[in-house]
């Protein structure tokens, strides 16, 4: 039996073989082991240098590859396939998070998910922990494990496999398993520790530009400079955010996303074309912006066909919409239509703190409690029309 993708083998040793275990083993077991690594989601590697540094919102994925134990008396080996850990009446599998910030770890679990790592692609199975987001500079140290409990007794078969292990399978019928060759016992338990990461945004400086969607960056503003951030998508710049820094120059998280997937109110522009620009960090009031005044933000106009170069939709019949306290706020009147220095079609407006937007063709099927504003700061939002 091969492998989808190569793994070195977590190794243990067994006192003898027995046909009864009066108690029940544990086998620890370091990860990453010997050639067995980190990996992201995207099939990148997290490389295990001591420091382990990975940015929040992030996928880790470790193989589990298989598992040897020696026989002290004899010196035989066998091998334990981790691909037994998918089957539920064979295997139970317990996570984990630790004792240090757990609230970083949105999830762990045992999954087959395929992936693509070094030009090979294979279903693992993997150890999966999901990781929180996080909008500020602080650094995290988790220490999480995995315990897979066997809930059958595993036997040596008189099959070896390519490294002279002889394979254990449960019984099954099994004619090739000999008399008195129990390896791993029910109840025995197989202890991953996957060691210490540390979840941390890295800092950039300003000017930067990103594209839609990319995190894991807080960014420090030059302080008492003009300051240009831009947001893009595959095509054309979406947003762009100019101010002028103030002494403290304060560190801002700037993701931004267009992306309807957890947003709410999407059912109220159901039945119309609607944009959504979320900087994701206003939730954790990690997008104010360490200004001498307010910044100007705009947004690209949605309704601009590139191709045909027309407006498919009057800027002033498009309506915009800001989250706020949770209620969808009507701050129409905050934006202006406009052609900036380089003649894009875009709405225009100042802010000391970036939101969630979302530019509509028509108001929405509803409104929660459109008496709500939008926040202010000392000075008030000029009313420059739709």
């Amino acid at each position: 039996m091969k492998k989808l993708l190569a793994a070195a083998l977590a190794v243990a040793t067994v006192a003898s073989l027995s046909t009864v275990s009066f108690a029940a083993n544990e086998w620890p077991v370091d990860l990453p082991t010997e050639g067995v690594t980190a990996i992201f989601d995207d099939g990148t590697g997290a490389a295990y240098d001591g420091a382990n540094t990975v940015k929040p919102d992030k996928t880790l994925y470790f193989e589990v590859g298989n598992m040897v134990f020696t026989d002290r008396t004899s010196g035989d080996t066998y091998v334990l396939y981790g691909e037994y850990y998918t089957d539920k009446d064979l295997f139970k599998v317990k996570t984990d998070k630790g004792d240090e910030n757990a609230k970083m770890i949105k999830s762990m679990a045992l999954s087959e998910k395929s992936i693509t790592y070094k030009g090979v692609t294979g279903r693992g199975p993997w150890f999966e922990i999901k990781l929180n987001d996080d909008y500020t500079d602080d650094e995290f140290k988790i220490n999480p494990s995995f315990t897979v409990t066997a809930k059958d007794d595993f036997y040596a078969t008189t099959t070896q496999d390519a490294n002279n292990n002889y394979i254990l399978r449960p019984v099954d019928g099994d004619n090739t398993i000999p008399a008195n060759s129990i390896v791993v016992n029910k109840g025995d338990k197989i202890i991953y520790d996957v060691g210490k990461y540390y979840i941390s945004n890295s800092t950039d400086n300003a000017d930067q530009d990103y594209m839609a969607g990319t995190g894991g960056i807080v960014l420090k503003p030059t302080k008492n400079d003009d300051n240009e951030i831009t947001w893009e998508d595959e095509n054309n710049t979406i947003a762009t955010l100019r101010f002028y820094s103030d002494d403290d120059a304060a560190k801002f998280f700037p993701k931004l996303t267009t992306k309807w997937d957890n947003a709410d109110y999407a059912e109220y522009f159901a039945d119309q074309n609607a944009f959504i620009f979320d900087f994701v960090g206003r939730a954790a009031g990690e997008t104010k912006i360490a200004s001498t005044s307010r910044a100007t933000l705009e947004l690209y106009n949605p309704y601009y066909d590139w191709d045909e170069d027309v407006l498919t939709v009057a800027p002033e019949d498009c309506v915009i919409y800001q989250i706020v306290d949770g209620e969808l706020v009507d701050v129409t009147a905050s934006f202006t239509a406009l052609q900036n220095d380089d003649g894009d079609y875009v709405f225009q407006t100042k802010t000391r703190e970036l939101g969630c937007y979302i530019i509509a063709e028509a108001e929405a099927a509803a409104v929660v409690d459109p008496g709500t504003t939008a926040p202010t700061d000392e000075k008030p939002v000029p009313n420059t029309g739709r």
